[in-house]
């Protein structure tokens, strides 16, 4: 992504409207550069805000008399220039931000004089939702700021699927012809030994929307639970724009019939399971009850109307989370780093300690060095936390 596009500094200053704020959120997600960039601008209003508060903090207890001021040499010599410098440093980011407005207008009429109209962009993530007037899309990075910052981040921040897709994994290509890649697989859930733990991982080949959903098999499977994310109707998870070369990772906690659920729980397995055996199976897992689940990929070709099917059934043979791969424990520990986060009811027995242990783990060869920057951002969160 280019640093010096105009739109970087209207996004720092929260100029943008929420459909271009939701678009660029991917871009810049995917670009140290750019967020850096949108850091360091924001850092410099911040800085501007703080200094000025400190001094005002540290001199105002000089003047407890507050009578007339015109003839006092205090305001003369310290509290004008203070009002002065807060209202130079007031137009500074006022100036800042028209500046940058100015230019995302200037750029937005170059662009409108061209003929070709622009493509949406790519995401290769569930569809942008906004909650409470904030926009959530862009969930780690917001994250990372807020514990950077010193603060334990607000639950409106936390999407914890966003937060597992920040990082890359190592998915295989999609084999010839074929427009996606389907990678499953399962381990002891590390916050609750009795559960297992899913892990869904879809990488693209060419710019087609999909939607995923899993069939659990009832007579493995007494009840789950879709960690993060919003399921459409049936169960489905919606992918908007997956473009070649993007991944997409889903997880899924599933307890096992017969095991202990999850009080919270609310996503029964739809063919009515009990804890011992489901009251009724469908034919198709009578003969193949090895299988736990299998995963329908419904998508359409850029040139097609028809809707595609691709499916993918699963078994599960028993690993046990040490043994598991270490892309899986990273994703595990961010995703229960998530939960922590936003104190959800489906944390189980995980803690900060135990994620930094998972996450190291699973921290792997790691060239950009963004899984060391989340071990950091997990002590940070501890000593804000104080454990």
């Amino acid at each position: 992504m280019n640093i010096d596009d105009p739109k970087l500094t209207a996004y720092a200053l929260d100029e943008l409207d929420e459909a271009e704020r939701a678009a660029l959120a991917q871009k810049v997600a995917a670009s140290p550069e750019a967020d850096r960039e949108i850091q360091e601008t924001q850092a410099m209003v911040r800085l501007l805000r703080k200094e000025f508060a400190a001094e005002l903090k540290e001199e105002s207890p000089r003047r407890t008399n507050l009578g007339d001021i015109r003839d006092d040499p205090w305001f003369w010599s310290i509290a004008r220039p203070l009002a002065i410098a807060a209202v130079i440093a007031f137009f500074a980011v006022i100036g800042l931000a028209i500046f940058g407005s100015y230019k995302l207008h200037q750029n937005e009429i170059a662009q409108a004089s061209h003929s070709t109209p622009a493509s949406p962009p790519a995401s290769g993530a569930v569809e942008a939702e906004v909650e409470d007037g904030r926009d959530l899309t862009n969930s780690y990075t917001l994250v990372r700021q807020l514990i950077n910052d010193g603060a334990w981040p607000f639950k409106g921040a936390v999407r914890i699927e966003e937060m597992i897709n920040y990082f890359t994994y190592d998915y295989p290509q999609p084999k010839a012809n074929e427009p996606f890649s389907i990678s499953v697989d399962i381990a002891t859930c590390p916050w609750e030994s009795s559960h297992r733990l899913v892990r869904i991982g879809l990488k693209g080949a060419s710019a087609q929307n999909l939607r995923m959903q899993p069939t659990f098999n009832p007579a493995r499977v007494g009840s789950y639970h879709l960690i993060g994310y919003k399921a459409v109707n049936n169960d489905e998870i919606e992918v908007a724009g997956m473009s070649p070369g993007q991944s997409v990772t889903v997880l899924y906690e599933i307890v096992p019939v017969g095991a202990k659920a999850n009080p919270a729980a609310r996503d029964q397995v739809k063919s009515g399971a009990s804890a011992t055996r489901p009251a009724k199976m469908d034919a198709r897992w009578t003969s193949s009850s090895a299988k736990v689940l299998t995963v329908k990929l419904r998508y359409k070709k850029p040139d097609g109307n028809k809707s595609e099917l691709m499916e993918r059934a699963v078994v599960d043979d028993g690993k046990e989370f040490a043994n598991a791969s270490p892309d899986f424990k990273f994703a595990a520990a961010v995703a229960e780093f998530g939960m922590l986060l936003s104190n959800s009811e489906f944390k189980g027995n995980g803690t900060l300690d135990t994620v930094r242990e998972w996450a190291e783990e699973g921290k792997g060869n790691d060239p950009n060095g963004h899984r060391a920057e989340f071990l950091e951002l997990v002590r940070k969160a501890q000593t804000i936390k104080g454990t």
